[in-house]
């Protein structure tokens, strides 16, 4: 179903999972968006839906940042300021969502790097292929 503003809902957009992931889905959508995606380019119905999810991961993936980060700022403000030392339940929450958050983003970055070596080595490979061709051609 469809918001007023013609978009796909997250509930009912096929692309959209896994909603505690955010930074990793992020990226994996993200790799499945067409190389030329821009305003100037034709969108398929898919492709919009696969923005539209990414789009809503990179808000959740916002969300569980600040919101971490001004948990982390309140709980240390707490610790040195208050003799009771009592934190807030909510802040300590927010705090394991930033630390949960930060381990999905090294994940996601340890599979990009991983992607991008293997790239690489393919290229290197294929160039080193080439060369021999080249070399055995011309000599």
């Amino acid at each position: 179903m469809a918001n007023a503003n013609g978009t796909a809902s997250p509930a009912d957009n096929p692309h959209f999972k896994f909603i505690d992931r955010a930074p990793y889905e992020l990226g994996y959508l993200l790799r499945k968006l067409p190389v030329d995606f821009s305003i100037s380019r034709p969108l398929t119905p898919d492709d919009r839906l696969i923005a539209e999810a990414a789009r809503s991961q990179a808000m959740n993936a916002n969300d569980t940042l600040l919101h971490g980060l001004e948990a982390l700022g309140q709980v240390m403000f707490v610790a040195g300021a208050n003799e009771q030392n009592e934190v807030d339940a909510g802040h300590m929450a927010s705090l394991g969502c930033l630390i949960g958050h930060i381990a999905v983003e090294i994940q996601f970055m340890q599979e990009t790097e991983w992607s991008i070596r293997e790239t690489l080595a393919a290229h290197d490979e294929n160039d080193a292929v080439q060369a021999a061709k080249s070399k055995k051609g011309g000599a």
